[in-house]
């Protein structure tokens, strides 16, 4: 993030992430749970994805996803 945005961006950004997991754990009560944070990352993945898409599909192109063999 850092390398991306500059160190003040990057200091926001993760004060900002912390400011939201310390309100989550306050406003419902509950204790840390990671799974939120890994939910909440594979939903902006899905959306990034999208955007991408449209954006391709605006401009002419169609996205294709590379498929992974595992070996």
């Amino acid at each position: 993030m850092k390398a991306k945005l500059g160190p003040k961006a990057a200091t926001m950004a993760t004060a900002h992430k912390i400011a939201t997991i310390f309100y989550t754990i306050i406003k419902n009560q509950v204790e840390y749970d990671e799974t939120i944070w890994e939910a909440r990352d594979a939903q902006r993945e899905r959306r990034l994805e999208a955007k991408l898409k449209r954006q391709a599909k605006r401009l002419g192109y169609e996205l294709v996803p590379i498929e992974s063999n595992a070996a």
